[in-house]
């Protein structure tokens, strides 16, 4: 070990494998000239006979933190569900080493998070985050045969949102299919399953004209999936009542066992677009 100070500098030098190592320590004290020959040594002892160097285990947050930072080319959805879930993760393992995470920590992670009211199918989704933070340290592995799924209902849709409602109306609005835009209203602004919606006929509504154009209306659900929804009353929107006006005018023969919205044809020729009803009952 050789430690000697050049003006107000401390530096340190070794031979290792023949080769002459000469480095300032850029410290006036001789400690820690000692201290950092020490380390180089031995960092270079490490890599001459290919010792991996070990890395330095992060708590959670940090990478959590991390993992999140990597998940770029992803979908905008998905990131923000990511978003979403990291911080519940953090809350809960945040100040402990990703090392010091089991099976065990994450099932009793998932029972507090269904104590607290969450789905099934969010927590399945929490955990697969929790699942990427830890696989990008090797620790999912060891535990991956000990964690197990939440059920989840594959039968429930999912809310509709503005932003998603708005751009449904746009490309309803732009089809060539005139029927599309009336039939998506309907289904969106009186909450109605599909079969509902195409067993409705003229006779099932209740519609009030004025000067050509309904002013308001409701309709009875004649058949429905349950017991419960058959015969339900539900009333009209204004958009609903405006855009049922423009489509009834395309069957001025309809009588009450017309369907409200029939079997049809659209014909496509170039930017036309020509219309046919095949029947209307």
């Amino acid at each position: 070990m050789s430690v000697y100070k050049r003006g107000e500098v401390w530096w340190y030098k070794f031979t290792i494998n023949g080769q002459l190592i000469r480095e300032s320590v850029k410290s006036n004290s001789k400690t820690v000239a000692k201290g950092a020959e020490l380390a180089r040594r031995r960092e270079l002892e490490q890599a001459y006979n290919h010792i991996p160097k070990r890395e330095r285990v992060p708590l959670f947050s940090n990478a959590a933190d991390l993992w999140l930072a990597g998940k770029t080319g992803l979908a905008p959805k998905s990131t923000e569900r990511y978003e979403q879930c990291v911080p519940h993760l953090k809350e809960e393992f945040g100040k402990r080493l990703v090392c010091d995470i089991d099976a065990n920590d994450v099932a009793e992670y998932q029972r507090k998070r269904l104590a607290a009211g969450v789905s099934n199918r969010t927590v399945n989704y929490e955990v697969g985050a929790l699942r990427g933070i830890l696989r990008q340290f090797g620790l999912w592995g060891p535990i991956a045969d000990r964690v197990r799924s939440l059920p989840e209902r594959h039968d429930v849709g999912r809310a509709v949102s503005a932003g998603d409602e708005a751009k449904l109306i746009a490309a309803a609005s732009a089809s060539r299919s005139p029927a599309l835009l009336p039939l998506l209203l309907t289904s969106l602004d009186t909450g109605m399953r599909s079969s509902e919606v195409q067993s409705l006929r003229r006779g099932d509504l209740r519609l009030t004209w004025e000067k050509g154009n309904i002013a308001s209306g409701e309709l009875i659900v004649p058949k429905s999936k349950t017991a419960a929804g058959t015969g339900r009353l539900i009333p009209f929107t204004r958009r609903v009542c405006a855009c049922l006006s423009l489509w009834f005018s395309r069957f001025p023969d309809a009588t009450p066992e017309s369907f409200m919205f029939p079997f049809h044809q659209v014909g496509i020729s170039g930017d036309e677009r020509r219309w046919r009803s095949t029947t209307l009952t």
